[in-house]
């Protein structure tokens, strides 16, 4: 099917980037091939627990910033499940001048290994990388690994186009080497930032999906950038938060509908957070009827009844809230800011208005014990919610929970990915403990008979029915949660 038209603000001019620094460059965004499901993007990199795969909103921002302005191909290989020879073989045909590329932490050997690849096929292409691997380490990821020409360090910015065009002296939020010596500069503070219109039409948005989403194609798109809360095993709240305009958001929503897209999530770390604008936002959805079913990722103590409705007029049918654990001590320990209490009548209240859910729990953070084990899946199958992840803890570079494992001398490992492989231990437990426990929440929570005919009995539609089918396959075969 062909793309729509572009909406207007898709030429909008760029912020921080001068009009003699405009030059045509060929880049390639791409999301790498790999030898499993692997989610690379929002700073947060994880191993699909199931079959699921989401829109790669990094690249799919940085697509809006290039607008125009740069002849842009998309390549997402762990979409489209290429092979690195494929994959490979794809780049050459293309011959772009940049790539710019996610790099994750839980991917980062089968990352390195193909970017090698792309490097002595391509010796002269220049590799940007994006992801929670470029915040650990930066300046030794650059002097290790020669073909990583430089590292985006905020991908909600513009500041660092200038580099695209040899413009090394005005780019920004971007860490590269010149001659040896290492720059990042990074750009003020801002509280807000404008994107235009992701380029969707160039990803393979119709092989993206989510066990929660009852209707595809699938699509992501967000209003914000960063998390004003600091959660200490979070790396998203430790960035800069700011925010798009709502008609941005609006236009880019019209733009999706457009496409094809019958669901869609916001993909901001916390939904929400600025009340007035969340409801500008939400009335101009219902003014504009966009009209689709979405989903987001919220917190208990932003959720109340009147904002329940607000979501619920607009389209919203699911809210994935963090829970993280059924002991207060934790969540206090761990600067969750939040009340049980909190929780449980945030469940409630999306229950009142008919609002699925989608709760997420880390089991094995510091101070983490069987007792309290206990009272996080006492809590899990109190609160009823549609879905449930059960997640292990991962010291992400710059949190406070990373810094406090150095300081303690706990065992780190970089490459734990949060779905299957704990990347932080503490004195309490043992990574196997962790692994073992993760397993039993899945089977409590997903194989009690009761859940399973509720889950069969909520099925709407021949789409979702294959869409519960693919995950819960996924996650038999797997052994993980969805």
């Amino acid at each position: 099917m062909a793309a729509p038209p572009r909406p207007r603000c898709w030429r909008r001019p760029l912020p921080n980037l001068r009009n003699d620094c405009i030059a045509m460059v060929k880049v390639m965004l791409l999301n790498p091939p790999g030898d499993r499901i692997y989610l690379r993007d929002s700073y947060c990199s994880k191993v699909s627990k199931a079959a699921y795969l989401t829109p790669p909103i990094d690249l799919l921002l940085i697509s809006g910033y290039l607008g125009d302005r740069h002849e842009i191909f998309a390549l997402d290989a762990m979409a489209e499940r290429l092979s690195f020879d494929s994959a490979l073989d794809k780049i050459v045909d293309r011959r772009p001048d940049f790539i710019i590329s996610l790099l994750g932490l839980a991917s980062f050997a089968n990352d390195v290994r193909f970017f090698k690849l792309i490097n002595k096929a391509l010796p002269g292409v220049k590799l940007i990388v994006s992801g929670d691997a470029g915040f650990a380490e930066t300046e030794k990821l650059l002097r290790e690994n020669h073909f990583i020409g430089a590292v985006l360090l905020d991908y909600a910015s513009s500041g660092w186009l200038p580099y695209l065009v040899g413009d090394e002296k005005n780019a920004v939020d971007i860490a590269f080497l010149s001659e040896g010596i290492y720059c990042c500069r990074r750009s003020p503070r801002t509280e807000e930032y404008s994107a235009g219109i992701p380029r969707h039409d160039l990803f393979p948005y119709q092989k993206y999906r989510m066990p929660f989403a009852r209707k595809l194609p699938y699509a992501g798109v967000v209003t914000d950038f960063g998390c004003p809360f600091k959660c200490d095993f979070c790396l998203v709240g430790q960035l800069p938060y700011k925010m798009r305009p709502v008609e941005e958001v609006l236009d880019e929503l019209e733009y999706i509908k457009k496409l094809g897209a019958r669901y869609f999530s916001f993909g901001d770390q916390t939904f929400g957070v600025d009340r007035k604008r969340t409801e500008i936002l939400l009335e101009g959805m219902n003014k504009r009827r966009i009209g689709l079913p979405w989903g987001c990722f919220c917190r208990a103590d932003l959720l109340d009844p009147e904002r329940l409705r607000l979501l619920k007029n607009s389209g919203c049918d699911l809210i994935m809230i963090g829970v993280e654990s059924g002991s207060q001590e934790i969540l206090d320990r761990h600067h969750k800011g939040v009340k049980l209490e909190v929780i449980r009548r945030a469940f409630r209240d999306c229950r009142r208005e008919g609002i699925r859910t989608l709760a997420t729990f880390i089991i094995g953070l510091p101070g983490e014990t069987r007792e309290t084990f206990e009272r996080t899946m006492s809590l899990a199958l109190e609160l009823g919610p549609d879905f449930s992840s059960f997640n292990l803890p991962v010291a992400k570079p710059r949190t406070p929970l990373k810094s406090m494992a150095e300081k303690e001398g706990w065992d780190i490992s970089s490459q734990g990915d949060q779905s299957t492989e704990a990347g932080v231990v503490s004195s309490e437990i043992s990574r196997e403990m962790m692994k073992q426990w993760q397993k039993e929440a899945i089977r409590k929570f997903y194989l009690r008979p009761g859940y399973l005919i509720k889950r069969a009995l909520s099925v709407r539609s021949l789409t979702e029915l294959m869409i519960n089918l693919r995950e819960a396959a996924g996650m038999l075969f797997k052994g993980r949660s969805t």
